[in-house]
């Protein structure tokens, strides 16, 4: 069986032949895949097409690794990602993330659809992720270690790049959509939360739920890639909201609320092209 690090070098090989590299990249979360679509000489690579990239198995994740150009600057997204839940291995899920930072990507904003657990936190909401807590039970750097691919033990204080942050919250402010800062609790999935997880969530400080983004945040920082992190709140947590909740009615609000991120990120991940290269050869 081929070493999923040289799968990985493949990979990059295969991308950076067809499509380029870059300095910044973007991970699109549920109903976000279009966030992009406007890069200037966008070119795709569907995920099937990239040696040893899973397919997501989810409605509202495209599948598909976008490059192009936001004011100059070469770019590199991926929209759409598998999740934790979905059987897959912890080598899969890191598998896009350290694929971007194999092709140069030192600099990555990653969104997530998100449920509210702030009463004042609406659909429609963008949250600045502040920092997180991984209450899944798991973690997608455990296993068998390659030191290629970076430390076992990943110092996560700062892991959320105050540069970036504030990068963003400027944009924001800019672009008449400011951003509230918080704390995302990352849950397994794919069962939505309980009323009572809820609650639990709430009084240890986090202001969100995701059943993504920390993973990807987690392999990221193992890369030494500097992140930041968007949650884009679709729907009040379970404790908070007197109608159920679905996965279309999710995909909806995403989709409604794409363009705020979409102006966010072409405004933002430019200036972030700027800052040095600090990840993992």
């Amino acid at each position: 069986m081929a070493n999923p690090y040289d799968v990985l070098r493949r990979a990059a090989d295969a991308v950076a032949s067809r499509l380029g590299r870059a300095p910044v990249g973007a991970v699109l979360g549920s109903g976000l895949s279009e966030c992009l679509d406007t890069l200037a000489s966008a070119r795709f690579m569907e995920y099937g097409e990239i040696p040893g990239m899973p397919e997501p198995g989810v409605s509202g994740h495209r599948g598909a690794l976008i490059h192009g150009k936001l004011g100059g600057v070469d770019v590199l997204a991926l929209c759409g990602r598998v999740h934790m839940y979905e059987g897959v291995t912890r080598e899969q899920v890191a598998a896009p993330v350290r694929l971007l930072s194999l092709l140069g990507v030192h600099s990555l904003v990653v969104t997530s659809a998100v449920h509210s657990l702030a009463p004042d936190m609406r659909p429609g909401t963008l949250m600045l992720v502040e920092d997180h807590m991984n209450l899944s039970r798991d973690n997608v750097l455990a296993g068998d270690h390659d030191p290629r691919l970076g430390p076992q033990f990943v110092d996560m204080h700062g892991a959320y790049d105050h540069e970036l942050r504030e990068i963003l919250a400027r944009t924001a402010e800019l672009t008449g959509h400011p951003l509230r800062g918080g704390v995302i609790a990352h849950v397994l999935g794919p069962s939505f939360e309980t009323p009572a997880e809820a609650r639990l969530a709430s009084s240890a400080g986090a202001s969100v739920l995701s059943t993504s983004m920390v993973p990807d945040v987690l392999v990221a920082r193992q890369r030494g890639m500097r992140v930041a992190g968007i949650g884009c709140v679709t729907a009040m947590a379970a404790n908070l909201r007197e109608q159920p909740v679905n996965r279309d009615r999710a995909l909806v609000g995403s989709a409604a609320y794409a363009g705020d991120i979409q102006e966010l990120l072409s405004g933002a991940l430019p200036q972030m092209a700027t800052y040095p290269a600090s990840a993992t050869d």
